[in-house]
């Protein structure tokens, strides 16, 4: 076409004809452009609460927008909360089915069944602790049986990934929330965490051992307080990873926030390379890392970084997910926007871990 005709064409006058097909085709490209799907968000390596329920419209958008690979459940307590209608509702509001509904639940002091079955029996680790000092057999034998059961409880329910056994040896002193921990013998830890794991497994859900590579504080508690395990790293390999070791049979791990003084004495664990290079070497761990949820005091402070500042440190030291557990009563467009800073950068080399080495949520028994 040259030049020519196009002036010509330009400078012709303007007919009603003329002036009709112009506008079908403004109206056609108007169409095209009004039903062209919009690009999906991007998938982003974050575990998010569902902080209402019934989900209002604005939370909606937010998961939509957000995109996480998945969901905690049992924060906030939500009565009437059925998580089954919940994966409905949100694989439409998401547009997707493969995310992972996880769950904290070790039982005592640490129970979501409880708001979904008040009557599910959930003792406490150190329950079976107790025990496994006078039989050591029948300790075991309970705490898979337990394992079972509630695997099977969670299953139903469809939640894919309980963050626990919680692995770590119960600390000295006057440590909070003590029944938490199955032992002080680092032994006894090990065999009801394997059990537990196991019992998890065969009940239908994927067990995540917690919290990596333990702590050694006497009284401080991670929600509040700063952590320092000031331990060689042979002292590490043998009072705190002996539990640990059957972790990689599954493939999450979560982490704990503290600073472990000979493997980084200048920073945290979660933004730690260091850290991250000495678990994965040590465990023979090639899984999902999760750090502790980020609110905690113990992962740094707040009152200097951002939400999503801290997301990127500990995607970029080598987590594969967080947990930013934002306040219930966050802004959802704010909480969008701390999100959103997750790099580009980070965001790739989580789309490669999902490539390769997709996790097993559709648990197979492992071998023995």
């Amino acid at each position: 076409m040259s030049n020519d005709f196009l002036a010509s064409y330009f400078t012709r006058p303007l007919t009603w004809g003329r002036l009709l097909r112009l506008v079908l085709v403004l109206a056609a490209f108007g169409a095209i452009w009004w039903l062209w799907p919009s690009p999906k968000p991007p998938l982003r390596p974050v575990i998010l609460l569902v902080n209402h329920y019934p989900m209002t419209a604005a939370d909606k958008q937010f998961y939509r927008q957000a995109n996480p690979y998945g969901f905690l459940l049992g924060l906030p307590s939500h009565k009437n909360l059925d998580p089954r209608i919940l994966r409905q509702e949100l694989e439409e509001v998401l547009g997707r089915r493969d995310f992972v509904f996880f769950i904290d639940q070790e039982g005592g002091s640490v129970n979501r069944i409880k708001q979904f079955d008040p009557s599910f029996p959930a003792p406490a680790a150190a329950t079976f602790g107790k025990l496994a000092q006078k039989d050591r057999k029948k300790a075991i034998e309970e705490t898979y049986e337990y394992g079972v059961r509630t695997g099977k409880f969670l299953k139903n329910l469809t939640v894919n990934v309980v963050f626990a056994p919680l692995a770590e040896v119960t600390p000295r002193g006057d440590s909070p929330h003590k029944s938490r921990y199955f032992s002080a013998d680092v032994k006894i830890v090990e065999e009801l965490s394997a059990a537990y794991a196991a019992g998890l497994a065969a009940g239908g859900v994927i067990p995540c051992y917690k919290h990596a590579l333990g702590q050694s504080a006497e009284t401080s508690d991670p929600h509040y307080e700063r952590q320092v395990v000031a331990l060689t790293q042979e002292e590490i390999r043998q009072q705190l990873l002996p539990p640990f070791q059957a972790a990689n049979r599954w493939p999450f791990l979560m982490t704990a926030h503290a600073y472990y003084t000979s493997i980084d004495p200048e920073r945290v664990s979660t933004y730690s390379p260091n850290f991250y290079r000495f678990v994965r070497r040590e465990l023979d761990f090639d899984g999902w890392i999760v750090p502790d949820a980020l609110n905690m005091v113990a992962s740094g402070p707040r009152e200097f970084v951002s939400e999503g500042e801290q997301m990127n440190w500990a995607l970029s030291a080598g987590a594969d997910l967080v947990i930013p557990l934002f306040n219930f009563d966050a802004d959802p467009s704010w909480m969008l926007d701390q999100i959103k800073q997750i790099s580009g950068k980070n965001l790739r080399k989580f789309y490669r871990k999902l490539k390769n080495y997709p996790p097993r949520v559709r648990l197979e028994k492992p071998a023995d």
